[in-house]
Order: C-alpha cells, then sequence, then structure tokens
C-alpha cells in the first residue's frame, strides 16, 4: 500500500530536500490519490501540477491519456495520472543507482534550435 510515508521517502530520496519538504509533497499528491492508484488531471489545482511534474520526471509519477469519441463526432483526449507501488519499492530498495536524469536535460542546446553555449 502506498501511504504519504513511502511517497515522502521515495520523494526525499530521488529530490532530495528536508524531509520536510517531501513530506508536505507526498501529502499535497496523496491528497489527490487517496486510496486510489490513477486519477484524472483535471481534477488537479494548477499550483499543484508543477509538483506533480516534478515526481514524472523523477520516475515516482505515471502519465497517460485516452481518446474518447463526442456525440458531435470530434474526440476528446482525457489526461491521467497512477502511482504505482512497485516502482516506489524498487526506488526505495535500489540505493545504489543514480536518479535517472529526464531526457531533455541531456539533448545539446542544437536539439532546442539555439546555439551552443559559448558559440
Amino acid at each position: 500500500m502506498i501511504t504519504v510515508q513511502k511517497l515522502a521517502q521515495a520523494i526525499a530520496k530521488r529530490l532530495g530536500g528536508t524531509e520536510a519538504e517531501a513530506l508536505a509533497e507526498s501529502r499535497t499528491v496523496m491528497s489527490y490519490f487517496g486510496f486510489r492508484s490513477v486519477i484524472i488531471d483535471n481534477a488537479i489545482h494548477p499550483d499543484d501540477r508543477k509538483v506533480f511534474y516534478a515526481l514524472h520526471d523523477a520516475g515516482l509519477l505515471q502519465s497517460f491519456w485516452e481518446t474518447v469519441p463526442l456525440l458531435d463526432g470530434r474526440n476528446w483526449r482525457i489526461f491521467y495520472w497512477s502511482l504505482n507501488e512497485a516502482d516506489l519499492d524498487r526506488i526505495l530498495v535500489d540505493e545504489e543507482a543514480p536518479p535517472e536524469e529526464p531526457v531533455y536535460k541531456s539533448l545539446p542546446d542544437e536539439a532546442w534550435g539555439r546555439p551552443a553555449a559559448g558559440a
């Protein structure tokens, strides 16, 4: 079972910071999930969404979407967030592995359409 404390430990391990900061972020996230493992993105307050994206980049949350047809023939995309207990367990057990760097941070400046630093 995913608890506030378990998520806080994983946050502290992946993102650093103080225990109090990790606990506050964990409480924010868990207040949305409650006893569920999947929530709809629309339920998240815009200020809290920043925490969700940071935890996503750290590998603590996943996101996915589904496309549903509307009655008028258009499609509507619904975005979701999910917590996976196995991922948290793996992070908490895997003491030696460094956190995986988000792919966009490893891209060279040229990939962003701007000149390299110092060029």
